[in-house]
């Protein structure tokens, strides 16, 4: 037998567990999603070298079914489940209508990802644990998509008298658009918001309740979907009427171009440079938050590094946005950092514990900052893990002891 064991399970049933198959081994790490246990594996475990790494412990007494969904899965009325069975889904899960005795049999369902349910279903999802969002559909509509825009042919898909859900947003911007045949149709939409143009207004106003969100392009104005930059290509396609559905980004190229535009309307943030900021107050324009950048702007990238040459380089500074996880090399002193650079919507953020406050100071929505000791702990753990001479490693999604 090997000195060691590693067992590495989305779901991990300890239930059945015999001392006497473990016994021998130095030491035990248990690495699981979910762990099933019992009165006798909970005393098992006792006599044991054991070290569990695990998210969800749940104690069941008798048989039960376990299983593990990579993907989307939809749970309906005709699945025979065993009664106390354990579901792991990583991925989306649809609830179907009159699921209830179904939904009953489970112990437990673990869902990484979203759920969606009919209204009238949300009353039995205590038994079950999302890291994701729930969605509650009502009874009795079609779903669309959660940012649905409707096209010049929707009048010929939609039913009589049809109920619409959209989790987020209806857009109806295209005139062509027949809303005269969709009137006579009598159908409704259940939303959070619609965007439509103003001069459709009273025609579209009637297919919602009269606390939506009602988000208005102007007469007018060019309608410019997601992000933008201000330069040449967006002027030259649009115009210098513009209503922009997501940020706008001015860069160090865009302040000739600034000039060009007559009003302008920001769904969402603006950022620029601290030279453009007199003149782009000047304009008459509509946003949320005018954010001051330090010079050349990083954004959307899963992995970037910032070392004292990038930062000497950027007179200005630099600004990361929307990073997945951003490194910061210890030769960056920490006044470089507050002079010349700007953080915002990172997941992790690597870095010197010398270079911590700084980095707390510049960053904005950052999920998690690493100085050098997390690191270092890091690093015991897996040194540790790498120096378990002779292990068996075990590698399942779903693992009976």
């Amino acid at each position: 037998m090997k000195k060691n064991l590693i067992i590495n399970s989305e779901i991990c049933d300890a239930r059945k567990i015999k001392e006497e198959h473990y016994a021998g081994y130095e030491q035990i790490i248990l690495n699981a999603e979910i762990l099933l246990v019992n009165e006798h594996s909970k005393e098992v475990f006792h006599h044991l070298p054991l070290t569990e790494n695990v998210e969800i412990i749940l104690e069941i007494e008798g048989d039960a079914e376990f299983s593990a969904v990579n993907g989307s899965y939809e749970i309906t009325g005709d699945v025979a489940v065993k009664k106390n069975s354990v579901l792991l889904v990583n991925g989306n899960l649809r609830i179907g209508q009159g699921t209830q005795e179904v939904l009953k049999q489970y112990k437990m369902i673990q869902v990484n990802g979203s759920v969606r349910c009919p209204r009238s279903m949300a009353v039995f999802l205590d038994n079950i644990q999302v890291n994701g969002e729930t969605v509650i559909i009502p009874d009795n509509c079609i779903e669309l998509k959660n940012d649905f825009e409707m096209d010049s042919y929707f009048h010929l898909r939609a039913k009589e008298n049809g109920v619409y859900f959209a989790n987020k947003r209806v857009k109806i911007l295209d005139t062509k658009i027949d809303m005269e045949t969709l009137n006579k149709k009598n159908i409704h939409f259940i939303t959070k918001s619609v965007l439509t143009r103003e001069e459709l207004i009273p025609e579209v106003i009637g297919m919602f309740d009269e606390n939506i969100e009602l988000q208005v392009v102007p007469v007018g104005y060019a309608y410019v979907e997601g992000d933008a930059v201000l330069n040449e290509a967006l002027v030259s396609k649009y115009g210098n009427t513009l209503y922009i559905d997501g940020s706008l980004t001015l860069d160090e190229n865009s302040t000739l171009w600034m000039e060009k535009i007559k009003q302008l309307y920001v769904n969402g943030e603006v950022f620029l440079l601290s030279s453009q900021a007199e003149s782009f107050c000047s304009l008459d324009a509509e946003y949320k938050n005018l954010v001051i950048v330090k010079g050349k702007m990083v954004k959307n990238i899963l992995l970037f590094t910032v070392d004292r040459k990038m930062l000497e380089l950027a007179e200005e500074g630099v600004m990361v946005k929307n990073c997945a996880r951003l490194n910061i090399k210890e030769e960056v002193s920490p006044e470089m950092i507050l002079e010349k650079l700007q953080i915002a919507n990172c997941a992790s953020v690597q870095c010197s514990p010398e270079q911590k406050s700084a980095v707390q100071m510049v960053g904005e929505h950052i999920a998690n900052i690493s100085d050098g000791e997390t690191q270092g702990e890091a690093r015991g753990i897996l040194g540790t893990l790498k120096n378990l001479a002779e292990s068996k490693i075990i590698n399942a999604e779903k693992h009976s002891l």
